[in-house]
């Protein structure tokens, strides 16, 4: 399920890359993409199947996880497609003011 922005997203969205770290904004930017994601899939939750998900994150087993999410999470390619394109369509309407950005 791997949904990730990318170099080439940005590059898409005009956003000016020169002079930035482009490592540590497509860090932050996925992170804040996965949090987003989480949330909506904690959200989209019974309280019982939310204790269940949070009691495998804590023994963070990545792929228990990922098989976890795939029984229990039936539209979860959709979410994570969803937040990617709110998380772009945010960077585009903002995309002058990162251009400007030192």
């Amino acid at each position: 399920m791997q949904q990730s922005i990318t170099l080439e997203h940005l590059q898409e969205l005009g956003i000016d890359l020169t002079g930035k770290d482009t490592d540590a904004l497509l860090a932050h930017l996925n992170e804040q993409l996965s949090e987003r994601i989480g949330a909506e899939i904690i959200e989209s939750l019974d309280d019982e199947k939310a204790e269940e998900l949070v009691e495998l994150q804590a023994k963070g087993d990545e792929e228990a996880i990922g098989a976890w999410l795939d029984a229990n999470v039936p539209e979860l390619l959709t979410i994570a497609k969803d937040e990617r394109d709110i998380l772009l369509g945010d960077l585009a309407e903002n995309s002058d003011s990162i251009n400007s950005a030192q």
